[in-house]
Parts: C-alpha cells; structure tokens; sequence
C-alpha cells in the first residue's frame, strides 16, 4: 500500500515512477533504465535495501545514483562509503519527501552526462547552451500544462529548472542548496506568502531574486505581478543575468 501510494504521489508530480517489490527487481529496473534518484527501504524479502545498495553501488555506473533511504529508525546512520544518501523517516511528510526527491534528482542531473530519461519535475537544458549562460530557476506553478510551457521556453534558454506545482514546506532549505539565478512562485500557491517571508528573513538568500505572480488579477499576496504571461516570467529571469 505504501509502495503504490507513493508511487501515485510522485506520478502526480510529473515523475516518471518505477516499482519494485524487493532488491533483485529494483536492480532488474535501474539496469533497464537508470533512474535519476531510488527511493529505497531497507526492510524487504529477499535482497533487502542495504544489500541492494551495496549491489549498486559495486557497479560503476550507478555509483553517483542519489538513495533515499525509508526508516522507521530515527538517527539511522548509513556509511559514507555506499555513495549520496539522504533519508526519509516513516512515516513520511509529504513536502519533505518531494522536497529530497526534487533535490535528488537536480544533482543527479549535475553529476551525471550519461542521464537520457527526462523527467518533468527537472529539465536539463540543451546541451549545446553555453555554460555561461546557465543558472538554476525555481519554479512553483500550480497548473501543471503552464508549468512544462514555461519549464520548457526556460530550459530552451540555456537554464536548469527546478519545476514543482506547489510549495514545499522546506523550500527554503531547496533554495539554500540550489542558489538558483530567480524563484517563480504562483501567488495562488498554498503558503507561498509565509515562503516568500521565509525566503527574506534568510541572509543566505536574500540576495535572490523573487517574482511571486499571478495570472489574474487575483492574487492573495501583496507586490505579486498580476496578468503575468510566460514571456514576463521569462523576461525577468533573463534581466537577472545583467546583475
């Protein structure tokens, strides 16, 4: 249940998701394709979780393959020696747990160039952009055709997108570890007004730039650009590489 209810949580954020029962077809799957970030707990039949990562991580090509590792365990502590981890407490918290997995997968993008499934959630731009020009953009948009609209005319800009079609919880703490260029925040997103708080109050990350918008004139948070098209979402990332 738990397997197929996070599953269906992830497809829901634009995920391409896998499901596997036990070790030996969690590693039939990542040698059919290999995945931008595993999902892993450590109790199943079989070849269970610290076995299968051992596994992994003995082949090369999947040594950098960011885990997060599931537990019940609090404090659990895993070796360094098995590659990128991060781990999820059962039970989860949403936000969290799509806060670690966006994470996941952006620096599983970074660190690899052999990565050939494209997941919505980040799109890696082209690869003919000059590096120069590339940065990270932050995008929270609550309509999930808007969002691959603009994550594309973004991505086709040379730019790295971390795209989400709501706020997180711990989005602060995303930023902190991205340093995007711009944050994009949909004011009709729930709790965007206590991010954009939080965002300000971080000496960290005050020095980012924020747009908060809104497509109407309709918007629950005070400064918000109302009517915002994608050309202006665009427009105002793209000012922020003259500073």
């Amino acid at each position: 249940m738990v397997r197929e209810t996070l599953g269906q949580l992830l497809s829901d954020e634009g995920y391409v998701v896998d499901l596997a029962v036990d070790g030996k077809t969690a590693l039939d799957k990542v040698h059919h394709a290999r995945p931008d970030a595993i999902l892993l707990d450590l109790m199943m039949p079989g070849m269970n979780g610290r076995q299968f990562l051992q596994a992994l991580r003995d082949d090369p090509r999947y040594a950098t393959v960011p885990v997060l590792i599931m537990t019940a365990v609090h404090g659990l502590e895993i070796s360094a020696t098995l590659g990128p981890l991060e781990v999820v407490e059962k039970p989860p918290n949403v936000d969290d747990l799509l806060n670690k997995v966006a994470l996941a997968v952006y620096r599983s993008r970074e660190s690899s160039a052999t990565i050939s499934q494209q997941l919505p959630a980040v799109t890696q731009p082209p690869e003919s952009a000059p590096e120069k020009e590339r940065g990270v953009v932050l995008l929270v948009e609550h309509d999930r055709s808007r969002l691959q609209q603009l994550d594309m005319m973004l991505s086709a800009r040379g730019y790295t997108v971390v795209s989400m079609t709501r706020v997180l919880l711990q989005l602060s703490r995303l930023a902190r570890a991205l340093r995007p260029r711009a944050i994009l925040l949909d004011s009709i997103a729930e709790g965007v007004d206590n991010v954009v708080r939080e965002l300000a109050d971080s000496s960290v990350l005050e020095q980012i730039p924020i747009l908060v918008f809104s497509r109407t004139n309709e918007t629950r948070v005070t400064g918000a650009l109302e009517h915002a098209a994608d050309i202006d979402l665009v427009g105002f990332v793209e000012r922020q590489r003259t500073r």
